[in-house]
């Protein structure tokens, strides 16, 4: 027998073998189909689109490019970043997209916190090795081929302000909403859509539009008008999506109307039984009652900002050992009904609101007319306007309906609310988009305790307010008219508002403006040959800087005297209806053309409702926003106010950051309790008034402000209220009350500064207005600029008319000693009350008890009365009487005990 080849195996030709085998795989694959085109792009968009979009755009998209990368459309990804291509078709290997998830490579990762799963892992190296099919998205369709050209051709004339035919072309919203003859466009039919229509030409109109397009590009409307018209335009930021833990935030939540606590207190109030459980658990005693003495100088100070009567004090004692805690109420009501309160508690407003007689702008031009949005102000508080019915006209008076004309026009005023936004600049009116931040930022510290202004170039870092909720809202404030109180380009008054209405005040002024433009022009052509005059090298003969000026001054002395001519018409500095219209988002909070975003309908924040105007809205939308900010339903405004009124009682908020409720601000010390107070805001008709007197008829506010060794060493802070806080005068109280002991104060109202006439301002940034207006009026009454701040306010933390002071600082310096030493102010006042004592007491007994009650609110104690009647000795050996109680009350009025209210 022969032995068999070695190509043998087990009887089997090797060689035939596999030639067999491979045979069998070619049928095999032969009979397996290809994965088709169609296959590719399904998977692309079932697997790898959604994974791009959820886990790489973030940081590699259109608006933020980390590493030159972005991975939102085709075209970009293949080009790859700094690192270079991203994607090689057909070689996943090798492509850095798939290193970087995979985290293969040494230095790459994607996504840096959290790696995508095996599965996405596979799901891309899978589309990469079969050639990274990346189909035309139905909205990278429009951005190629549809967005460019309606901006380029369409929107130029079809924008939010001309809309010729009542058609604007800025939106999906408004292609399909139409105009005048309906509908633009109808999703999915191009065939019956107007639009197509009338850029080929088989509908006619007054203008031609089949030049518009060319067959390609008509062809592309109509196929993306049959595919549904998406729409997303360039560089707009992905949709917004409200995470259900940031919905779950404590200050987003419906107030609760929770049951009264239990509590080892025998107040009827529950607001004592809700600070007393909290103590309770805490192992916390509480002080003990405050004396008559500190309770009605708490309440005259809290209340009105003014010291008592020493006569009002001892008959206050008087009642309050008769009759207890019901004198206290009684105490509390009459001083409720006071005048004086609406401008104690009318300033606090006018903190908030940044309130100013001038604009602000880089010249600081007056505005003789904001006098009356102060007195407003004041006047609401006094009347106890429904908190609710104040916001709705400070955002909208103009538009609300009114029971008389008088009642109209102070709702128009009103709206000064919004017309004291800080102007910016020498051209105020070529920066709107910053007076408008000023406005929206002010409203969401104020009214809602957000901070929106810090949405305006990007989404809020911290709190659910995207970009578009800030352009929501600025749509709304940019369809109104702000007017223009002049500036160094533009010194001519503009958009003030008339009593009598816009139309008549023109044609009563129509003659007079027409003089005034002519001697704005002379006075143009004169500044401007001063200029020119300025700017020479050589200077002719005859003319020197000194005459080519004092031409300008006399054109301007001219024009003033006309100026001084026009009819005394009654006006506001106030808002008016503008031309509605929605705004774009401004990328980097540019107002530029082309840093545009995505137009954002007008409406309100999302986490509040995200309601928009209905689609026949006729106005601003102001009306719909106030409507929206003091809903019974928005949770943050009743519980805003609530806990400013506790600040303002006790010093300090319930929530201590009071103009911020988000989630960089402070959580509630006692949530139910603010709960509580929000909802008695409300359920009294939005009645301030009705919640100072639940708040202090309260065992807490009664309480004494001293010490407890059990409580302080618990809690030296005093967070949960075991005392009442000992609290500094502010700036306008210590100037009160010097000027009440002094008997210099001037109780009257508050009227119109003496500004010069108001045609009359010629000011400019290196000579910016500059004024003082000395008067024994309260406080609040003065002139308060914002450029050039009054240096005693300044001094005492008074306020700031460029910034909210929701929560005034106290500090304490040496310059403000010094002040109380030196000044010419001090020194008036120490004589005058000097003078005062002489006369009223006949002895030094009776002067020393006089002086006591006057600046202590109490009478001396012996050891006192002894220790000055030595000073006074001593003082009146060197000098006469009215020296030595000069030096007295000098003394006593920089003592703590004149600074500090118990």
């Amino acid at each position: 027998m022969f032995a068999k080849p070695s190509n043998y195996i087990l009887g089997v030709d090797v060689k035939h073998f596999v030639q067999y085998l491979l045979s069998c795989c070619i049928v095999c694959c032969a009979a397996s189909p290809a994965v088709t085109a169609d296959e590719r792009e399904d998977f692309f968009e079932a697997r790898i689109r959604p994974l791009l979009i959820s886990r790489c755009t973030e940081c590699h998209g259109s608006l933020i490019r980390e590493g030159e990368l972005q991975l939102d459309h085709q075209a970009a990804a293949f080009t790859g970043g700094v690192s270079g291509k991203a994607i090689i078709p057909g070689d996943a290997k090798n492509s850095l997209l798939y290193q970087a998830v995979a985290q293969t490579h040494e230095s790459l990762a994607m996504p840096p916190d959290d790696s995508l799963s095996n599965e996405e892992i596979a799901n891309i190296r899978k589309w990469i090795d079969e050639g990274a099919v990346w189909p035309v998205s139905k909205i990278e369709f429009f951005q190629r081929s549809i967005f460019n050209t309606i901006t380029r051709s369409c929107v130029k004339c079809h924008d939010e302000k001309q809309k010729p035919g009542g058609l604007s072309l800025v939106s999906r919203e408004r292609l399909l909403r139409g105009g005048q003859s309906g509908p633009a466009a109808v999703a999915g039919d191009a065939d019956n859509s107007l639009l197509i229509n009338m850029l080929s030409g088989r509908v006619s109109s007054s203008t031609d539009h089949t030049e518009i397009l060319n067959k390609k590009d008509l062809a592309s409307f109509q196929q993306w008008i049959n595919d549904g018209i998406h729409w997303r335009e360039p560089n707009a930021a992905p949709q917004y999506v409200i995470a259900d833990e940031q919905r779950e935030f404590w200050s987003f939540q419906p107030v609760l109307r929770s049951a009264v606590p239990s509590s080892s207190s025998n107040s009827v109030n529950p607001i004592d039984h809700y600070i007393q459980s909290q103590l309770d658990n805490g192992h916390l005693k509480p002080s003990r009652q405050a004396s008559a003495r500190d309770l009605i100088r708490r309440a005259y100070y809290d209340l009105l900002g003014l010291p008592p009567e020493p006569a009002q004090i001892r008959d206050f004692q008087q009642q309050f050992t008769e009759h207890g805690r019901s004198a206290f109420a009684d105490l509390v009501d009459r001083l409720l009904e006071s005048p004086h309160y609406g401008e104690r508690w009318g300033r606090h407003w006018l903190d908030l609101v940044r309130y100013a007689d001038t604009a602000g702008d880089a010249a600081d031009f007056p505005v003789p007319e904001a006098y009356k949005y102060r007195n407003y102000v004041i006047d609401s508080f006094n009347r106890d306007k429904p908190y609710d019915q104040f916001i709705k006209e400070q955002l909208a008076g103009d538009l609300l309906p009114a029971d008389s004309e008088d009642h109209r026009w102070e709702q128009v005023i009103g709206t000064g609310y919004i017309a004291i936004s800080r102007r910016i600049g020498v051209s105020p009116q070529n920066l709107k988009h910053i007076t408008i931040e000023d406005t929206i930022n002010n409203l969401g510290t104020t009214f809602l305790g957000l901070t929106l202004g810090c949405a305006r170039c990007h989404d809020h870092k911290f709190d659910p307010l995207p970009t578009t909720d800030y352009y929501a809202l600025y749509g709304i404030f940019a369809s109104s008219i702000y007017p223009h109180a002049g500036a160094e380009h533009k010194p001519w008054r503009q958009d003030f508002v008339y009593r009598i209405g816009q139309d008549e005040a023109a044609q009563l002024l129509a003659e007079k403006r027409e003089v005034l433009e002519q001697w704005n022009q002379k006075e143009r052509v004169a500044l401007e040959l001063y200029r020119d005059f300025q700017r020479k090298k050589v200077t002719e003969p005859g003319k020197t800087r000194q005459s080519t000026w004092a031409n300008v001054l006399a054109v301007r002395e001219q024009r003033r005297r006309h100026a001084e001519s026009f009819p005394d018409l009654e006006i506001a500095y106030a808002i008016q209806e503008g031309s509605p219209h929605d705004e774009f988002v401004q990328r980097g909070g540019s107002p530029a053309t082309n840093a545009r975003g995505q137009l954002v309908p007008r409406g309100f924040l999302q986490i509040l409702g995200g309601q928009t105007l209905s689609a026949d809205a006729q106005g601003s939308g102001r009306l719909e926003l106030a409507n929206w900010i003091a809903a019974n339903d928005n949770p943050l405004t009743a519980r805003v106010m609530a806990n400013r009124i506790w600040h303002y009682h006790f010093g300090k908020g319930l929530v201590t950051s009071t103009s911020d409720f988000g989630v960089r601000g402070n959580t509630p010390t006692h949530p139910q309790l603010l709960d509580y107070l929000a909802l008695e805001l409300m359920d009294q008709g939005w009645s301030i008034k009705h919640l100072h007197r639940r708040i202090m008829n309260s065992d807490v506010y009664m309480r004494s402000t001293g010490d407890v060794t059990q409580s302080i060493a618990r809690d030296p802070d005093n967070k949960n209220y075991w005392r009442f806080d000992r609290q500094r005068m502010d700036a306008e109280q210590i100037r009160d009350t010097l000027l009440t002991i002094s008997q210099e104060l001037d109780n009257t109202r508050g009227s119109r500064h003496p500004f010069d006439h108001r045609l009359t301002y010629f000011y400019r940034q290196h000579e910016p207005f500059v004024g003082s207006f000395e008067t024994p009026q309260r406080t609040v009454y003065q002139m308060q600029q914002r450029f050039v701040k009054n240096d005693y306010l300044d001094l005492f933390d008074g306020p700031d008319g460029n910034i909210q002071m929701s929560e005034r600082k106290v500090t304490t310096t040496t310059l403000q000693a010094l002040f109380m030493m030196n000044s010419d102010f001090i020194h008036q006042r120490s004589q005058i009350i000097a003078e005062r004592i002489l006369k009223e007491a006949a002895n030094t007994d009776l002067r020393i008890q006089q002086s006591y009650e006057l600046l202590f609110g109490r009478r001396p104690m012996p050891h006192e009365t002894e220790h000055v009647k030595t000073i006074v000795e001593r003082l009146t050996q060197a000098s006469d009487q009215s020296a030595a109680w000069l030096s007295v009350i000098r003394s006593m009025l920089s003592s703590n005990e004149f600074f500090y209210l118990d």
